[in-house]
């Protein structure tokens, strides 16, 4: 079987660190433009294929310049620096020889140690006691309804007390949960706007930086089954909003977390 996500990220090797992509009708906004969460998940992809590649994707910190429209998408990848167990990379994203996104990303080999600490999972009702999104909307973008979403706290166009929010996820299809998804999933959450108004307010990311802890025993674990975003936001004002994101298995697991900021009207 292939995944909806596999088939959508599957890139095209070149020559000399070059690879190319066409920009995907299933993730894409009601704007025209590409999800950001697709454009980072290429990115990574990108970096995953290289041949250079020592270790596993640990981070990654990208700029969203300008939108990704239809049609053909080059990545040029760059290896910055590397050390004994580290790597830095440089991923430009263009389409018609305009840059319209750079990321930076790091693979790394980590060990484990006798420290072995987190921060713990939020205790909240389980997906099946949670509100489902409903399958089809035609508010939201069509990438949506391939991720199984379930809210357990905060809900979106109204007046919360914060823009915190909980939500359980999974892939639609089944897909089991890999580094290059986990970048991909951490740009589901609504914009934080959506939490602290009744109306719609547009906007769209500038900056976003995820960072993996998990390692490929803990992505096996949790497999494809549900896992936990916890959302949050510091700011939601002079037209800027934040969003802050842990990612946990069912386990309790924390697997990842990522930030970003985004202008909206």
């Amino acid at each position: 079987m292939t995944f909806i996500f596999d088939r959508e990220t599957a890139l095209v090797a070149l020559e000399d660190g070059q690879f190319t992509i066409e920009a995907s009708d299933v993730y894409r906004n009601p704007t025209g433009m590409a999800f950001g969460g697709w454009v980072a998940a290429i990115a990574a992809q990108a970096i995953e294929m290289h041949p250079e590649r020592r270790g596993p994707l640990v981070s990654q910190q990208i700029m969203f310049m300008t939108g990704v429209g239809p049609g053909d998408v080059n990545l040029s990848v760059t290896l910055l620096r590397a050390g004994a167990s580290t790597q830095f990379w440089r991923v430009e994203l263009s389409q018609n020889g305009a840059l319209t996104n750079s990321a930076d990303i790091i693979t790394s080999t980590r060990r484990p140690t006798d420290i072995d600490y987190q921060v713990e999972i939020p205790s909240i009702k389980p997906p099946e006691d949670s509100i489902a999104l409903p399958s089809v909307n035609p508010m939201a973008p069509a990438w949506v309804t391939h991720y199984d979403q379930r809210i357990a706290k905060g809900m979106p166009f109204a007046v919360n007390e914060s823009p915190e929010a909980l939500v359980w996820i999974k892939e639609a299809d089944g897909r089991p949960v890999d580094r290059v998804s986990l970048f991909s999933i951490c740009d589901t959450p609504m914009p934080r706007t959506f939490f602290v108004t009744e109306q719609f307010r547009p906007g769209s990311t500038v900056s976003m930086a995820t960072y993996i802890y998990a390692s490929d025993e803990d992505l096996a674990a949790a497999g494809s089954d549900f896992m936990l975003l916890r959302v949050t936001g510091a700011t939601v004002r002079n037209s800027a909003a934040d969003g802050r994101v842990e990612l946990w298995s069912q386990s309790g697991i924390l697997l990842a977390t990522s930030s970003q900021i985004g202008f909206f009207r």
